[in-house]
């Protein structure tokens, strides 16, 4: 991660300047409170600024933050913030009560409410990482903890799926692009939604296998997408379960098969179809890859799902990658006899 502010000493009005004004670029406006005294030291450190930013703050000496709607007023920023605390503790103040969060715990806050937070470190110092998630991206992946206001228990000695994402987006954060760090973002996001749906719905040893055996199937079905003689017969067969098992855990999805099979299919079509990438691939050639039979009975049931052909699909998304194209005079003749004139 890149240190992007550092401060060491004891003026407290040149640490809250300093840090201020970096909080209010990086997410939202606040008042900072600090314990300054002899050796005091704050890191923060930065790794990812799109499509989340995220942030590690260090430091051997307790701080506060508030957050009061005079700041909500003139700086609506919509983001949540998610910390995840590594060593010490924090303790939210809000509204609706007050919680502290402990080492492996992390929780969630609106910048639209207010709050005061303040850290303290465990007798050597505090070590967390702030996630700053946009509002629609945090409602896409985590609308399931919009509400939550208990923190939640992550576990970093096993280092479960959310530490692991959370590690290498923090270690290689700057060092990727949007391609890869949007797809990496995503995963962590919902892996942290899995692991929020796992506390928030208490879900029971056997509900816990179905939904692993659940996720087990959708897998095999993604990576045998193309396969067009993939059947239902041998996904549960690969799975080591019954059919009449299988069609129980769809049933309880509440989908079935084909469905589950043909959704997937013509969305990796309409993928390829509005990739330049693949522009000089035929429309039949993208059909037989998403792992149809007849070029016809693709093109029908693209149209009956999304409400035009796969041509005319295709050109208007050749039409959207190339952007509007600046109308190009024609040559005009002045009488029927005369030649061509620019």
């Amino acid at each position: 991660m890149e240190t992007i502010y550092r401060f060491a000493g004891e003026d407290l009005s040149e640490l809250q300047n300093g840090y201020g004004e970096l909080v209010r670029r990086e997410f939202y406006d606040g008042d900072l409170g600090a314990e300054i005294r002899e050796g005091f030291c704050l890191t923060v450190q930065k790794a990812l600024s799109h499509p989340i930013a995220l942030l590690r703050m260090l430091s051997n000496s307790a701080i506060s933050y508030r957050r009061g709607w005079d700041h909500i007023r003139g700086n609506k920023s919509g983001v949540r913030v998610i910390w995840f605390v590594r060593r010490g503790s924090v303790q939210f103040v809000r509204s609706r009560g007050s919680v502290t969060v402990n080492a492996g715990e992390c929780a969630i806050l609106d910048s639209g409410v207010p709050f005061h937070a303040k850290a303290t470190t465990d007798g050597e110092r505090f070590d967390m990482v702030q996630a700053v998630v946009p509002a629609h991206l945090f409602m896409s992946h985590l609308s399931i903890a919009a509400d939550l206001d208990e923190p939640l228990a992550l576990d970093y000695a096993n280092r479960e799926s959310v530490v692991r994402l959370l590690d290498m987006l923090c270690d290689l954060g700057e060092k990727i692009g949007t391609r890869i760090a949007e797809p990496l973002v995503a995963a962590f996001l919902e892996a942290l939604s899995e692991r929020v749906r796992e506390v928030t719905e208490c879900l029971t040893p056997r509900e816990r296998n179905s939904n692993m055996r659940l996720a087990d199937i959708k897998a095999h079905i993604m990576r045998n997408l193309t396969d067009p003689d993939l059947s239902y017969e041998d996904v549960a067969a690969q799975c080591g379960i019954s059919s009449r098992y299988l069609y129980y855990l769809l049933k309880a999805d509440n989908t079935t098969f084909a469905k589950l099979v043909w959704t997937q299919r013509l969305e990796k079509a309409r993928e390829w179809l509005s990739s330049g990438e693949l522009a000089n691939y035929a429309i039949r050639e993208i059909a037989f890859m998403a792992g149809f039979k007849d070029a016809a009975h693709f093109s029908r049931i693209f149209k009956a799902t999304f409400g035009c052909s796969p041509k005319q699909y295709r050109a208007d998304a050749v039409a959207r990658l190339q952007g509007p194209v600046e109308q190009i005079e024609r040559p005009v003749r002045l009488n029927p006899g005369e030649p061509l004139l620019n």
